[in-house]
């Protein structure tokens, strides 16, 4: 029986074309040839291995950044990788555990001696979706939170050395609203938020830029055990969402690399809800 969600087909955007570059202009109307926006930047993504993690590893991959894969899962780390560099990419797998500060520092300074720096950051592994729904205080926190804190402390001096970079921090529109009974996640995820927005005012004077995301509802292999015991939730969820659909990896990849990105120099912590309009109000409300 064929799954009804496809999981990988949220990866890349459905205009998405590997031909397609931007052109950068001379001043006799010429074009000299394609402009990437993160070429020849050194991107460490953790939780790299599926679902927004790989979605934002490959988007970086696609605008010239190399890549580094971090995940604790060696097949899902390596699968990571395999598309990168299959596409043309360079990408490098490292399997950290982000909630060891030890093993933060061992992925910061892999990456440095692997590619020489860091430019960008993207904090986005979290626990299993077991822990997750059973409200395991210690996992939530050791790898949304404080593996976010380690990474973030870890790269901070490379940056510094570097003269700036960007980090971002993937959170969750749990951090912003009650939603259901997982009250361990949103606490850790609203930390990431708060974390975000005290490390952006501490670390501006270096050029420092650290922003987070809150996704919505995301179509990822995160709800798989959920679809297991309802396979219809993500049709029942998604009425609650103005846009009329829950979102795609790509959808927060691409938030990720305008905040990776120079496009979004003059942005540092803030607060990107990419989510589909469900936190902006109850379009169903009656009047």
């Amino acid at each position: 029986m064929k799954a009804k969600y496809d999981f990988s087909k949220g990866e890349r955007g459905k205009f998405y074309n590997p031909k397609a570059v931007f052109n950068i202009p001379n001043p006799d109307g010429k074009d000299v040839g394609p402009k990437m926006r993160l070429n020849n930047k050194i991107a460490i993504v953790t939780g790299a291995g599926r679902g927004i993690g790989r979605a934002v590893a490959l988007r970086f991959a696609e605008e010239g950044a190399k890549v580094v894969v971090d995940d604790v899962n060696d097949i899902n780390g390596a699968s990571t990788v395999a598309a990168i560099t299959d596409a043309g990419g360079e990408a490098l797998f490292i399997n950290a555990d982000v909630s060891d500060a030890n093993e933060a520092e061992r992925l910061i300074s892999s990456t440095v001696d692997a590619y020489g720096s860091v430019d960008i950051l993207v904090n986005n592994a979290i626990c299993s979706t077991a822990d997750v729904l059973n409200n395991n205080w210690e996992a939530n926190l050791a790898v949304a939170l404080r593996g976010t804190s380690n990474c973030s402390d870890a790269v901070v001096p490379v940056m510094q050395q570097n003269g700036g970079g960007s980090i971002v921090n993937i959170a969750s529109v749990n951090g912003l609203i009650g939603l259901q009974a997982i009250h361990a996640y949103s606490a850790a995820k609203g930390g990431v938020i708060a974390l975000t927005r005290s490390m952006a005012v501490a670390h501006g004077k270096d050029n420092i830029r650290i922003n987070s995301i809150c996704p919505g509802t995301i179509q990822t292999e995160v709800w798989e055990p959920m679809l297991e015991r309802n396979p219809q939730i993500l049709d029942e969820i998604t009425p609650w969402y103005p846009l009329g659909r829950i979102g795609q990896p790509v959808d927060i990849a691409n938030a990720a690399l305008f905040l990776a990105s120079d496009e979004a120099s003059f942005a540092t912590g803030a607060v990107f809800v990419i989510d589909g309009g469900l936190t902006a109000g109850n379009h169903q409300f009656p009047i």
